[in-house]
């Protein structure tokens, strides 16, 4: 690199690192000397590496930021310049939903402005109590269907392509989130003891590739997170222009396998989610599929824009399998707002991943408190999951149809059965009526799920 250039990457790896400490502070470091003394860890040091990517197209390797001698100097002289491209940020033109507040996008909207879901009782063990939530109209019997999977993934897909030609459609991408094994599909083949490949998850993205006439399909399983984790890889394929467009997909039954190994983890509650509530129990299920259609921007193509995903953030990070934990949350809402050239400040509200358990709350809200600072008792924050509940691999992209539905309307939806809030998140803008945001610009999702799974995503307003 030749000197000129690598004093103007020391000199912007310095103006990212007084964002965390002093000016003088930074100034006063060697360019040999480890950042470290500074007391600056490897979570900083990725997120000051992913926003030194995004703002100005380098790329520094995960070995050197790792390094625990990481300097000035050798991070400069391992930034890699590429070939240039746009902000990252990607068009949303097309959205798609069915759940528990009804079949399509308006329906969505209208049940969480009204607060409105449809519930059954949950058919697995109806003796415990649980109820599940359902697509309104379903019965027992359609919620354990063989190929319900399939069909609320179609549902979903077919609304967010509406209005595109079938010509147009070869050039789609299909990308499916899900926690499925197989769910109620592989329950039937192996009481039948049959052979039926069909009934793998793995599957399940060919199968509604071919019958929604689109091209290159693939299935994402990242647990509760599984939809998140999808549209981070949408993006991946767009920026790296190996699709045109990509439509992803979240979806999940509520099949025997995933209730009768959420409820030996203990994590199921008869009463529903309730998040941030001061005896919230744990989480209920329910089937849903969410759809989102993504490109990068082509001014020329006449879709309207519904929204933009400005940046996406993960890690897999954890010491235990079940429990959560607030440093992986953490990085991943540093790593989505490094990606999206955002600070703290620039987010409107949080759409959080509130699950509604003991673990799970408290991790994130420790996660937002550190990335916020003070700011997080001035932050709205809501969760969906106390009216829909937990979606599993559709949560992550139902979520953040809230997220562009609430910029598009300037309005923030209540987060359902909160009340009465933990005292420990007292004076907190946790939002439980709801209530106007006209000049909100943006918001961030949380998805997390088992296993250190932990995603956030930036959406802005179109």
């Amino acid at each position: 690199m030749a000197e000129s250039r690598r004093r103007e990457v020391v000199d912007r790896i310095r103006e990212l690192l007084a964002r965390q400490r002093t000016r003088t502070e930074v100034d006063e470091l060697g360019e040999h000397e480890p950042v470290a003394v500074l007391g600056i860890d490897s979570v900083t040091l990725i997120t000051i590496a992913a926003e030194l990517n995004q703002r100005w197209d380098l790329t520094v390797p995960d070995d050197a930021v790792l390094d625990p001698a990481a300097s000035l100097a050798s991070l400069a002289d391992a930034a890699v310049a590429p070939a240039g491209r746009d902000d990252g940020r990607l068009d949303v033109v097309g959205m798609g939903a069915v759940g528990p507040a009804g079949r399509g996008v308006p329906a969505l909207w209208a049940g969480l402005l009204s607060e409105r879901a449809y519930r059954l009782p949950m058919p697995y063990e109806p003796a415990r109590g649980h109820r599940l939530g359902a697509v309104p109209g379903a019965s027992p019997a359609d919620v354990v269907a063989p190929d319900r999977l399939l069909e609320l993934v179609l549902v979903a897909a077919q609304e967010c392509l509406s209005g595109r030609h079938p010509d147009r459609r070869s050039g789609v991408t299909l990308v499916v989130g899900t926690t499925d094994t197989g769910g109620n599909a592989l329950g039937h083949a192996l009481r039948a003891q049959g052979d039926d490949a069909a009934a793998l998850a793995g599957w399940i993205a060919d199968r509604a590739a071919e019958q929604l006439g689109l091209g290159a399909a693939a299935t994402v399983g990242s647990a509760s997170a599984s939809g998140a984790v999808a549209l981070g890889y949408a993006r991946d394929l767009l920026l790296a222009d190996e699709a045109e467009e990509v439509l992803v997909v979240g979806a999940d039954t509520v099949s025997r396998s995933a209730f009768h190994g959420l409820a030996a983890l203990r994590t199921l509650g008869v009463d529903g989610c309730r998040p941030f509530h001061a005896n919230r129990r744990g989480i209920a299920l329910s089937e849903a599929a969410a759809a989102c259609l993504l490109r990068r921007p082509t001014p020329e193509a006449g879709d309207t824009v519904l929204g933009r995903l400005a940046g996406y953030g993960a890690s897999s990070w954890t010491t235990h399998m079940a429990a959560p934990e607030s440093a992986g949350i953490e990085l991943a809402l540093r790593r989505a707002l490094a990606a999206a050239a955002l600070t703290p400040s620039d987010v409107s509200f949080v759409n959080a991943h509130g699950p509604g358990t003991k673990l799970g709350d408290v991790a994130e809200m420790r996660a937002l408190a550190d990335v916020f600072g003070d700011r997080v008792r001035t932050l709205p924050i809501n969760s969906v999951k106390g009216l829909l509940w937990h979606c599993q691999g559709a949560a992550g992209i139902i979520e953040s149809l809230a997220c562009l539905l609430s910029l598009r309307h300037g309005t923030l939806t209540a987060t359902t059965g909160a009340e009465p809030l933990d005292p420990e998140w007292e004076g907190y803008d946790i939002v439980t009526e709801q209530r106007e945001v006209a000049d909100a610009r943006s918001a961030i999702s949380v998805s997390c799920g088992l296993g250190g799974v932990n995603t956030a995503l930036v959406w802005e307003r179109a």
